[in-house]
């Protein structure tokens, strides 16, 4: 019983031993507690990346302004040289005009200057006079010269064919003229061979070389009458052409100077309408007029005496718009996929807004609109400019009082809705967003039938 007890407290001894080993190495109750959690939430993670929509945007920066380009910061500017007379009292940057109100009234420095554009109106007219006088008398020379050119080439004509006639009256003859030099030859011949049998006096030989020797003068002038008659058609020709270039040089002349007389009739026209309209002006009293209902923005013209330019601003007017937009830039990476009716989530400053860029219904602040139009071209530095509207079916975006024209915004075109957990790999693989599946595909080139070979 001893040995037992011994050894079975040896037994025990060796129990206890082993006991205190596993404890050391086992975790503790805490930290098996958080794996638990840890396998649970990642396991949560993961269904809920396969199974959470995320909705994709592209985002872009900007600003409030009119939807009509005429309701958009204007700046006046001054038609007229001179001074201001007469500023409205109380105008100040920032009070609220309508349209025709009198801004300012500009005077013009030299008192006698509504003479001197009469004047000038009055010398213009006389040199239009005298211009349209001098494109009508150039054009009585181009009738003449040219009735002209047909009276010359008429009679050149006529020179060339009597010397076309002549020529051919003396070719008609060669013919005549070398059967007689031939006859007369023969009968040379005949009455030599005579002589030689002496069947024939010498004078009668003598007497047929005479002849022979006349008609082979006669042949030989009429060949040189020939030959002089076609350079004299010859020359004739070439003074034809000389006198029809010179009637048409004269023609052309005269045609180049009646339109440079028109061209300076309209050169003088227009310089008429320029005194006509500074007349006008001057007529007007220099008057300046708010050109639409707004509120005045900037006054660098404010006291009287003040000397203005012609073309130098005068004030500049924030017009009252009916309808606002928010204009956004987006990068051109994106822009391929935003269309026109895209809905946008806008935050405006200084108005409080919490967004969610992957649930936007859960967003607070946020206000909804549609994209109106997008640039044809970018702003030179890669960024697309697109005009965002009012969505009617959503809630109406802040008033003018919050909404002024340039208090900048964010937006988020809405794309996509894509799981979160493709979101969060093509994040971190840099992918561009997903393309519409409707966008067309590339059709496949039809391969080019081969001709077949004939056998």
């Amino acid at each position: 019983m001893t040995s037992k007890s011994s050894s079975s407290k040896i037994g025990g001894k060796k129990v206890a031993t082993q006991t205190s080993a596993i404890q050391l190495v086992q975790s503790s109750r805490f930290a098996q507690w958080v794996a638990r959690w840890l396998v649970i939430v990642m396991i949560i993670s993961i269904l809920g990346m396969a199974t959470l929509p995320w909705q994709q945007t592209s985002r872009g920066t900007g600003q409030v302004v009119a939807y009509a380009p005429q309701e958009r910061q204007q700046t006046v500017q001054s038609r007229i040289k001179g001074v201001v007379a007469k500023v409205t009292p109380g105008l100040v940057e920032g009070s609220i005009v309508k349209k025709g109100d009198i801004i300012l009234e500009i005077e013009q420095v030299a008192f006698d200057m509504k003479a001197q554009l009469e004047g000038q109106l009055k010398n213009l007219d006389m040199k239009i006079d005298a211009t349209i006088a001098k494109a009508d008398a150039y054009q009585l020379q181009v009738d003449a010269y040219t009735n002209a050119k047909v009276f010359a080439v008429q009679a050149a004509d006529e020179m060339v064919k009597s010397a076309e006639a002549k020529l051919k009256s003396k070719r008609e003859q060669i013919r005549g003229y070398e059967f007689k030099e031939k006859q007369a030859q023969q009968q040379y011949d005949r009455q030599l061979f005579l002589f030689n049998s002496d069947a024939k006096p010498e004078k009668e030989v003598e007497k047929w070389l005479k002849d022979l020797e006349v008609a082979k003068a006669d042949l030989a002038s009429l060949r040189q009458d020939i030959i002089s008659l076609t350079n004299e058609l010859t020359a004739k020709q070439k003074e034809r052409e000389e006198k029809k270039l010179l009637a048409q040089t004269k023609i052309d002349y005269a045609i180049a100077m009646k339109a440079g007389a028109i061209s300076e009739t309209e050169t003088i026209r227009k310089d008429k309408i320029d005194v006509q309209m500074k007349l006008d002006a001057l007529n007007r009293g220099g008057k300046v007029k708010a050109p639409r209902d707004g509120t005045i923005f900037r006054m660098p013209i404010f006291e009287q005496g003040q000397t203005v330019k012609e073309g130098e601003p005068l004030f500049t007017i924030i017009p009252d718009s009916a309808k606002k937009a928010v204009e956004l830039l987006v990068p051109g990476n994106d822009m391929p996929l935003i269309k026109m009716g895209d809905e946008v989530r806008l935050q405006f400053e200084g108005w409080p807004a919490v967004q969610f860029v992957g649930w936007p219904s859960v967003s607070v602040g946020t206000f909804s609109g549609v994209v109106s139009t997008v640039d044809a071209t970018d702003n030179g530095k890669g960024k697309f400019r697109i005009l965002v509207v009012q969505n009617p079916k959503a809630d109406p975006w802040p008033s003018d009082q919050f909404l002024r024209q340039g208090v900048r915004a964010n937006g988020w075109v809405m794309l996509r809705q894509v799981s979160l957990g493709y979101e969060v790999w093509r994040q971190l693989n840099g992918f561009p967003v997903i393309v519409s599946d409707s966008e067309p595909k590339q059709k496949k080139a039809k391969k080019p039938k081969l001709p077949k070979r004939s056998k």
